[in-house]
């Protein structure tokens, strides 16, 4: 009877041990080190920040584009690329100067580019200004407002009275330019106006209208009228400033980028899914989440009913918790975001909420399509050149692979348990087999 009973279940682990070693042996494990070599090269200075609307942007495009070639995905559409057209900010010949002139026209003071005032992205539609105390001026607390010609310009004193923050371009907000100065530049600026002297502030960055790219492949499903999952990252960010600085992106968003293609292998290797997968690496994310606007607005039709998972910001080296981003509208138990936080309590991640509309989970939610963005949020270097490579934990990309991987098994797999345990299950039925062939043996031995 004992040896039946061990033939039963020696069978049984055998069958396992089966089945997961050719999984074991087949599935691409998720490597942080390529993750980061992606990151390296996304992020490094030679791309400029891949600003939308750049020749570097186009090239991040062409790298991504490759990448998803080469790990075997098809074009989505018929197309990696997905064009639609933008307002992009672009450098024109000519030097900063923010200076201060007497009635005369003869200068007074001469303010230094990045130590005493420095451009802020948000917007161009004007880029010079000469104003005194006969138009329209306005103080209020760290604020200086000039309204002149019907345009609305701005200067005002940076947080911690730094000027290395750079904020995304919004072409439609409300200035026609923005400036930074120091808390002692504009202390001297109020002071001149007073004393009626005339200041003069010209910027060399213009707007234009360019066409870009979001990237977009998938791997097909075994179900094509199935809603696919998707899997998406913003690749643009916001280039470089007047004198050379590079915000290079790294965190923010080279690393969600790098990410999917580094899953883009693993889920690859898992086999054909339930429903077709698609990746789309976004641009102009920078430019108030255009990228995912647009291939919304496309693909409206094909995506009700899908889930979608983005990656913004992942791999900080600092210890933050992992933050779950759901809509304004969206609670704790929106389905998607109840799912993504039971897997963080299973596996024990430290996770906080956060129910924004600050990155594309954006216009998918405004469609009512379950939509999160898993994010380390970290602000402490972010939109500043010390955005670097350097500053990338693998911990923190692994940390997000355990949350991401599990929901790809479940909504692009079918929950298949196989997959999401092969490990588990190969080293659990080896250790199996070879307990009970010594078991039998063991029997054998005592004439049993």
């Amino acid at each position: 009877m004992i040896k039946k009973l061990l033939s039963f279940f020696l069978v049984i682990f055998c069958t396992l041990l089966s089945l997961s070693f050719q999984f074991y042996f087949s599935i691409h494990s998720f490597n942080d080190s390529s993750a980061k070599e992606y990151i390296d090269y996304l992020s490094s200075d030679s791309l400029k920040g891949r600003l939308a609307g750049t020749l570097e942007n186009d090239t991040a495009a062409i790298y991504v584009k490759n990448q998803f070639e080469r790990n075997g995905l098809k074009p989505y559409e018929g197309s990696y690329f997905q064009q639609f057209d933008t307002v992009s900010p672009h450098k024109i010949d000519g030097k900063p100067y923010l200076n201060v002139t007497d009635e005369k026209g003869f200068l007074i003071k001469e303010y230094k580019y990045g130590v005493d005032y420095k451009e802020d992205l948000l917007n161009f539609k004007k880029n010079n200004i000469s104003f005194n105390n006969k138009d329209n001026v306005n103080f209020s607390g760290e604020h200086l407002q000039v309204e002149k010609e019907n345009n609305y310009f701005l200067f005002y004193i940076p947080e911690n009275n730094k000027l290395n923050f750079r904020s995304s371009f919004i072409h439609t907000s409300p200035y026609s330019m923005y400036i930074m100065a120091t808390k002692a530049t504009a202390k001297e600026l109020q002071g001149y106006l007073k004393d009626n002297y005339t200041i003069n502030c010209f910027i060399p960055f213009d707007t234009k209208q360019a066409s870009i790219n979001n990237v977009t492949a998938y791997i097909e499903g075994k179900d094509l009228s199935a809603p696919p999952l998707v899997l998406s990252a913003h690749f643009d960010h916001i280039g470089t400033d007047l004198s050379g600085n590079v915000y290079n992106g790294a965190l923010d968003n080279a690393s969600g980028t790098a990410f999917i293609l580094e899953m883009s292998k693993y889920i690859k290797s898992l086999g054909k899914p339930e429903r077709s997968i698609i990746f789309v690496a976004f641009n102009a994310e920078e430019f108030g989440c255009l990228g995912s606007k647009a291939f919304v607005d496309k693909y409206i039709n094909k995506l009700n009913g899908s889930e979608v998972i983005n990656f913004d910001m992942v791999g900080t080296n600092n210890a933050v918790p992992l933050y779950i981003m759901g809509g304004r509208k969206d609670t704790e138990n929106s389905p998607l975001i109840k799912e993504t936080s039971t897997i963080c309590l299973q596996n024990k991640i430290d996770f906080n909420y956060l129910f924004e509309d600050a990155s594309d989970h954006e216009y998918f939610r405004k469609q009512n399509i379950d939509a999160v963005t898993l994010s380390d949020s970290d602000t402490t270097r972010i939109h500043t050149p010390n955005d670097k490579a350097s500053s990338i934990s693998s911990k923190n990309i692994d940390r997000c692979f355990k949350v991401a991987s599990t929901e790809v098994i479940k909504y692009g797999f079918g929950y298949n348990l196989i997959l999401l345990y092969y490990k588990e299950i190969f080293f659990t039925s080896l250790i199996g087999v070879l307990f009970i062939l010594y078991m039998k043996w063991k029997l054998e031995s005592d004439g049993v």
